[in-house]
């Protein structure tokens, strides 16, 4: 696959002409490199993926972290490729974006607001069958999100907010968890776990009535972005999309927010990458911010760029907009390129029925 030097649409990022240095310049030897980014640069499936990879990383990642060849190459394969998801998300957003600075990475301005972002990992990814940001409402919490809930609170204790950049900025924490690709009740189990209150675990509930948001020093951190969508599947589709040549084909399917926003009632959707004309999936689908109502400096409303926000104002249960399309699940097929279309098609319409006789819960 060979890349123009055209401007993607929606990145504002210049396209790179030589495509794949980020893989061919390795800094490690093969026995250090990461498994997954060997995965990414060897199997020609995952082709598109690399062309946008090294697309945005030829923008401005390059000249704005000259250290990124090794990050990506090493063992923070995974914080690094989350970084990329989020340099481009808040690109699309509208943001000008600062990431000369060691932790926390990102410092964010537009209008008259100015924000720091500290991101993270937490899990392991599968690839083939990554998920999406899951439905805001709230459920039976899980006790996965104890792990999650104790790297939140080490993150807390590093106060990175004090950070000359970050000081008296909103401060936001953006999590990539693989921890919960599928399952419906990761989010809920999070936002038990934020806002407190009698639905939360048990033994959290006695330990934190307040929730996470009401823990000393939480009121420095304005928000929590959640996103389990920072994959090489998601950068393999959007690549997919704006190049259309590639070695493979795509199917996506999954669940869904309802075109009425009802997200106890998870509408199906199913469709090949590339074949929708002008609908293009977008870097935020999935994403949900979580405001905290303690917050000392809040974040405005639809500034960060999450597909999804949420709150808890006067103990009510958190509210949920939603922009655009919503998946709460995510599962993208790799095809041969040769696939006949009847294939396709047929695929497409044997999924349709499996989803119509068993809707997502």
């Amino acid at each position: 696959m060979v890349l123009d030097s055209k401007t993607r649409p929606g990145t504002g990022c210049a396209m790179a002409d030589a495509a794949h240095d980020l893989f061919k310049q390795t800094v490690r030897s093969e026995a250090e490199l990461h498994p997954r980014f060997r995965l990414l640069r060897d199997r020609a499936e995952f082709a598109p993926a690399r062309g946008l990879v090294s697309e945005l990383h030829g923008s401005e990642i390059r000249d704005m972290r000259p250290d990124y060849f090794a990050y990506l190459q090493g063992r923070d394969f995974d914080d690094a490729l989350f970084e990329l998801f989020l340099f481009a998300l808040f690109k699309a957003a509208g943001h000008r974006i600062d990431l000369k600075h060691e932790a926390p990475a990102f410092l964010l301005a537009k209008a008259s607001t100015t924000a720091a972002v500290d991101a993270f990992t937490v899990g392991t990814p599968v690839t083939g069958a990554e998920g999406q940001a899951t439905s805001p409402r709230l459920a039976v919490p899980e006790p996965q999100a104890h792990g999650l809930g104790g790297i939140l609170f080490r993150r807390l204790h590093q106060q990175r907010w004090r950070a000359p950049h970050a000081d008296g900025h909103p401060f936001v924490f953006a999590i990539q968890d693989f921890d919960h690709r599928l399952a419906h009740g990761a989010p809920s189990a999070l936002l038990h776990f934020l806002f407190g209150g009698p639905g939360q675990l048990q033994e959290l509930g006695d330990l934190f009535p307040d929730g996470f948001f009401g823990h000393q020093d939480a009121e420095h951190v304005s928000g929590v972005l959640f996103c389990n969508d920072a994959t090489i599947a998601k950068f393999n589709r959007l690549g997919q999309e704006e190049h259309a040549a590639s070695a493979a084909r795509m199917l996506r399917h999954g669940a869904c927010l309802a075109e009425d926003g009802d997200a106890s009632t998870p509408a199906c959707y199913a469709y090949e990458v590339g074949q929708r004309g002008a609908q293009r999936e977008q870097w935020n689908e999935g994403t949900v911010l979580i405001h905290n109502p303690f917050a000392l400096h809040p974040l405005p409303p639809d500034w960060l760029g999450a597909s999804a926000e949420m709150t808890c104002q006067d103990g009510q249960a958190a509210k949920c907009i939603a922009h655009g399309f919503h998946p709460f699940s995510s599962t993208t097929e790799l095809l041969r390129e040769d696939t006949p279309a009847w294939w396709v098609e047929e695929r497409k319409r044997l999924l349709e029925q499996e989803q119509a006789a068993h809707p997502p819960a």
